[in-house]
């Protein structure tokens, strides 16, 4: 199973949180938690998709990003047995 965070900043709030997000997703990546992640910007929200090492990683991130207004969920990938 993989395991990773999908999070949206509405445009209203992007200017105000995204900075902050990037940072918290810097400290992930710098701590081992997120594997990888991509963004993507659409009608002015900005959303980001990242991988995590595990369950365990993926919740310590979840942690710090709920706090903010924006939309955040943990999402499990998985592949064919």
């Amino acid at each position: 199973m993989i395991y990773g965070i999908l999070l949206n900043i509405p445009e209203k709030h992007v200017s105000k949180y995204e900075d902050v997000i990037r940072r918290t997703i810097g400290e992930g990546i710098a701590k081992g938690y997120i594997l990888s992640f991509t963004e993507g910007r659409y009608k002015g929200d900005v959303a980001f998709v990242m991988l995590a090492r595990s369950r365990r990683a993926v919740e310590k991130v979840y942690e710090q990003l709920k706090e903010y207004p924006i939309y955040v969920k943990i999402i499990e990938i998985q592949g064919k047995e």
